[in-house]
């Protein structure tokens, strides 16, 4: 009988691959899929779950406890990337849970915390809203508790997994630069901090934005959507105007203006979500710089099995994901 490191090494992929792919992963590119489950067929392997790490006597608890976002694609992306890993090692005898609470709600979360730790838990991933209240709860549970954090990093001493955001920012700022000239005008909308992204974002656009000879229009407080709105009709008028940037409800507030007020602005964004890409159909939007939200949640889930199960100790803290770039070249229906 074959063995799943065999079958690795016949491929010249990772047993993870081959795990994930037996699992029924549906990350795993279907030819690399069909050439292990070939193999499976061939060799008659059967999963020997006694004879591995699988063999763990005593149920282990993970709670992942995490935000529910206005945009609903980032909500849908974590729970599916969460979801994606809960499937994958459910085989290990675990009992992985999924609980939201509100982006906006920073006390619900804590009450839930709390809650959850009244129970024997042996492993955390949370998006922390409160990051020091949630830590110095956290903090004598620790290193019995394995914990990731997700979105918010929580502490440097916490493994977390995650973009950088200010990174993103800069990169949506390197690209206005390359698409406006000298002296064009660019209008800047600060919708505040929604305690994940928004802040940073702004930060690495501004970063980025204030090293080229553009003229800045900014960064003006939007304060919503409908006042973000009323910014734009206002600047948009303005035939000088050649770029816009809002860090937050950039979609929400778009939509509600004149396209024709908007068709001749180079319009660069942070974020993905269905909005989104009917903007950039429909050549309102240039550019988006999107993070992978479904690999945050599934690597999250993954990290917490290595720490968990394996005893994995690891040596880089910060699992940074890269960003995408997304053009209306390069998107997919």
């Amino acid at each position: 009988m074959i063995t799943q490191k065999e079958i690795a090494e016949k491929l010249g992929i990772s047993r993870t691959t081959v795990a994930r792919a037996i699992n029924g992963s549906p990350s795993i590119k279907k030819e690399t899929k069909e050439k292990i489950m070939e193999l499976v067929r061939q060799y008659n392997y059967e999963k020997n779950y006694i004879g591995s790490s699988l063999a763990i006597k005593n149920k282990k608890i993970i709670y992942a406890l995490v935000v529910k976002s206005k945009n609903e694609y980032y909500t849908t992306e974590i729970n599916r990337g969460l979801q994606e890993a809960k499937d994958e090692f459910k085989a290990y005898n675990i009992k992985f849970k999924i609980i939201q609470t509100d982006i906006n709600d920073e006390k619900a979360q804590l009450i839930k915390l709390e809650e959850i730790l009244k129970e024997k838990i042996d492993g955390l991933i949370i998006t922390p809203l409160a990051k020091e209240k949630v830590y110095k709860m956290l903090k004598p549970y620790i290193p019995e508790l394995k914990i990731v954090s997700i979105g918010i990093r929580l502490n440097r001493n916490i493994s977390h997994v995650g973009p950088n955001h200010k990174k993103m920012g800069r990169i949506a700022g390197e690209i206005m630069k390359n698409i406006l000239r000298d002296d064009e005008k660019i209008l800047i909308i600060d919708n505040g901090n929604d305690k994940i992204s928004s802040k940073d974002y702004l930060e690495g656009f501004l970063s980025k934005i204030k090293e080229t000879k553009l003229t800045i229009l900014g960064p003006i407080k939007g304060e919503g959507i409908d006042n973000t709105v009323s910014i734009l009709k206002k600047y948009a008028k303005d035939g000088e105007l050649k770029g816009i940037y809002i860090n937050r409800y950039s979609h929400d507030s778009l939509e509600k203006v004149p396209k024709e007020l908007l068709m001749n602005k180079k319009i660069v964004t942070n974020g993905m979500e269905d909005k989104i890409i009917k903007l950039i159909k429909n050549k309102i939007v240039t550019a988006t710089i999107m993070e992978e939200v479904f690999l945050e949640g599934y690597t999250a889930g993954k990290k917490i099995f290595e720490l968990l199960i394996k005893n994995k100790i690891v040596d880089n803290n910060w699992e940074i994901l890269k960003p995408r770039i997304i053009f209306l070249e390069n998107l997919t229906d």
